[in-house]
């Protein structure tokens, strides 16, 4: 320990003292993109240097002894597109992984032209695709090292307008149409205090510094994805290190933890961490009475038994809970419209990839469990609402890649899940609305008890063809079929279709079409009326451009248009008919929404809707200037019509968006970065004081989403300090949320103790700082 300090004093001197210069070192493979074959020979050269590498017949590389600090990757081989790898972080604590995956060149070049290398993943991925690497989201200002968070802020991708929530809400899509998956392993929800029903919630629980890149496609995914209309969301895990044990302490904004990686048997390596919430602090701020207390685990292991086979295992639980102040009568008034809201997420998975000369073979395993107990008590602390539920999935999943030649390939796979579904769900003679009335549930659509406990089958199956016409010229088709044996209509066959074309280095104009199902949460079907429903159906085409306008620097656009069918919605005149489902779920639910978001009432398929929009990104790697950024503009538009006939905007319907950040690395040490948001208001449904609007907060449906919240904007900034030393590394930064303090604009909500109306955001400026211990 008296080492450790002295190091630290050290390193906060101005002048460094140090006899020994601190290095890392950095291992990697290199992999064909289709095949997942490792690549033999392949050049990896650090650049800027003399230093570099070649891989081994496990397409595996190692570059020791660097000095620590950030660097430039260049692979290379003759046949493939040149890829760089930027922002390659070097320090003393742990080994730096860098796997990458190469494009087979159409024509054999004998010499690679590195020009687009920083953007080859860019230029070859499809339409609506975009790749983050752990140190990008890491970094980045006001994400909390979060990786949903983060991705929040790409284009097309709409601004949540209430406070701790972290939802994904996606070109005029709902929360609960996006595909999460970790190392190929389906999950249905990656967030602490998930909404039932959805696929948000509040926090990931994912471990970031176990991420190595991330992929989030905003529409337009191929065959081999399927049950979600919106988008994926793909995380793969970085290996342990193999040499020795290693691991990361660390407390940051909202939480602290604690990691340890190393090798497992022989050929194998494990990633673990543990950590627990402390929020008191910002929600004792906003002087609320109530605090989310959550914890997570975090296991991945590898095992390769040869250099062409592969077994990962992952295991994730999180653990969620929220601790009431009911001491005085003003925090009991509050907690009345909270949901009590304990939750047990547990997801296991393991996978096993046998790869070959032509292609790969993959069997997948999983298991995902949810548990949720929901409760809402009155002011006297009486219960009248209370959910008990267990959702399991237990799936199979077979898929492979086959190259047929140079020039054509085709994916396949099949799956199957069985569903286990025990809710009970009970309501008290008569309940609370959101005007705080006392009423009977049956006035508001909701039958008082439900209980379900059945097991059901989902299967799937794929084919997705790949040919490149002509060297300039890709093509692909795609057929899908989802059978949903708990519907009555269970067999949904759909189409999708592809094309690239590239005809210079520079440009590479992208088409997709298809056709994308989902069935109906599991939570919907808790009604036995709603068995009925239809699966969501989304129609889908997308047109995009890419300009490379020098090495680093990229600029793209794309414009959409979505057309929904077979949406689910009420059925009661004036009192459910003019919700859509899918149009709802940002919240926790409960009496603040008349319990409408958790779709006990009875709903038919009648539904539809519609969004459009364009977007564009002009994005700037880091390279021999050593800052990066990104300047996104979005514009979208979406509009439902319920079941009464109506049209409604869309709940996230936010017309412009636009994201300006940055940053800028003075040295291996010092690194500063911002972002920048601007955002026109969504649509929100009026909120009046009780006593002058006949008792009644909101005038439903006519007034339903007519008003649009007023433009808002804040700005986040971050520094990061780094410190290297003998076998260990440090990172401590400072990030402030709202730095010029602005008060965003939020959806009117009424205060049933003081008597008002809260339209705005009142935590403000929000400073936090982290420490990471490496070791």
């Amino acid at each position: 320990m008296r080492r450790i300090l002295q190091s630290v004093i050290l390193a906060l001197l101005p002048l460094r003292v140090s006899a020994v210069e601190p290095v890392g070192k950095i291992q990697g493979q290199v992999l064909n993109s289709k095949t997942l074959e490792p690549i033999v020979g392949a050049n990896v050269l650090v650049l800027d240097t003399n230093r570099g590498s070649a891989t081994d017949l496990a397409g595996a590389f190692t570059i020791a002894n660097l000095p620590v600090g950030s660097y430039r990757l260049r692979f290379s081989h003759i046949g493939y597109e040149a890829l760089l790898r930027t922002e390659v972080i070097v320090t003393s604590g742990r080994t730096t992984f860098v796997n990458v995956k190469m494009l087979e060149s159409f024509i054999v070049k004998p010499e690679v032209v590195a020009s687009s290398g920083y953007f080859t993943e860019a230029l070859t991925s499809p339409a609506s695709s975009t790749q983050l690497l752990s140190e990008e989201i890491r970094r980045f200002p006001g994400g909390f090292e979060d990786i949903v968070r983060t991705v929040s802020t790409l284009p097309g991708v709409a601004v949540v307008s209430e406070g701790g929530r972290n939802d994904l809400l996606v070109r005029g899509g709902g929360p609960s149409e996006n595909l999460y998956l970790i190392n190929n392993i389906e999950v249905p929800n990656i967030n602490h205090f998930g909404t039932q029903g959805s696929s948000s919630g509040a926090l990931s629980f994912v471990n970031l510094d176990f991420v190595e890149n991330v992929e989030f496609t905003a529409g337009g995914f191929d065959a081999r994805y399927g049950d979600k209309m919106s988008s994926v969301l793909a995380l793969d895990i970085r290996p342990g290190q193999k040499e020795s044990l290693g691991g990361e302490a660390t407390v940051s904004a909202t939480q602290y933890g604690l990691s340890l990686e190393g090798p497992l048997a022989r050929n194998g390596d494990f990633l673990f961490s543990a950590r627990k919430s402390y929020l008191d602090l910002i929600f004792k701020a906003a002087n609320l009475p109530f605090v989310p207390v959550y914890t997570d685990f975090n296991f991945f292991a590898n095992y390769n038994p040869t250099a062409r086979d592969r077994l990962s295992f992952i295991a994730l639980a999180a653990l969620d809970r929220v601790d009431r102040d009911q001491g005085t009568l003003e925090n009991r008034v509050t907690n009345a419209g909270i949901l009590d809201n304990t939750q047990n997420q547990l997801v296991t998975g393991v996978n096993y990839r046998h790869v070959a000369s032509r292609g790969f073979f993959e069997i997948t395993l999983h298991l995902n469990r949810n548990e949720y107990r929901f409760s809402q008590l009155d002011e006297s602390q009486r219960e009248y609402f209370n959910s008990r539920a267990n959702e399991m999935e237990t799936g199979l999943k077979l898929a492979t890649y086959v190259n047929l030649s140079q020039s054509s390939g085709f994916y396949a796979g099949a799956s199957t899940k069985v569903i286990s579904n025990d809710n009970v769900t009970a309501f008290a003679d008569t309940i609370y609305d959101r005007s705080g009335r006392r009423l009977p549930a049956s006035s508001l659509g909701l039958p008082q008890f439900n209980s379900v406990n059945a097991s059901t089958l989902k299967h799937s199956a794929y084919f997705s063809w790949e040919q490149q016409l002509a060297p300039q010229l890709d093509l692909g088709l795609g057929i899908r079929v989802d059978y949903f044996q708990f519907l009555q209509k269970s067999f949904y066959p759909a189409l999708r279709f592809a094309l690239g074309f590239r005809p210079s280095e520079a440009w590479k104009i992208k088409m997709n079409a298809g056709r994308y199902y989902q069935s109906p949460s599991y939570v919907w079907t808790v009604n036995p009326a709603n068995r009925a429903l239809r699966a969501l159906r989304n129609d889908m085409g997308i047109f995009g451009i890419d300009y490379l306008l020098r090495e680093d620097l990229n600029l793209s656009f794309e414009a959409y248009a979505k057309i929904y069918e077979d949406l689910p919605t009420g059925i009661v005149p004036e009192k459910t008919d003019y919700l859509v489902l899918t149009n709802t779920g940002v919240g926790f639910g409960g009496r603040e929404d008349d319990f409408q978001s958790f779709g006990y009432s009875t709903l038919v398929s009648r539904a539809r809707g519609r969004a459009w929009g364009f977007e564009a990104l002009l994005q700037k790697r880091f390279a021999t200037v050593p800052c990066y950024g990104q300047i996104a503009v979005s514009y979208a538009k979406s509009e439902y019509q319920a079941g009464d006939g109506r049209t409604y905007a869309g709940a996230f319907d936010q017309r412009w968006i636009i994201n300006l950040s940055g940053g800028y690395k003075f040295n291996a040490a010092w690194e500063i970065s911002t972002k920048w948001r601007y955002f026109t208001g969504a649509p929100y449904t009026p909120v009046y004081l009780p006593a002058e609007n006949g008792g009644q907060i909101q005038n439903l449906p006519d007034e339903y989403l007519t008003r649009r919240l007023r433009a808002g904007h804040h700005l986040d900034l971050r520094v990061d300090r780094r410190f290297n030393f003998s076998g260990w590394a440090m990172i401590v930064f400072l990030d402030i949320q709202n730095v010029y303090n602005y008060k965003t604009p939020r959806r009117p909500s009424y205060d049933f103790w003081k008597n008002t109306i809260a339209d705005r955001n009142d935590l403000g400026i929000l400073p936090s700082l982290g420490i990471s211990a490496e070791f």
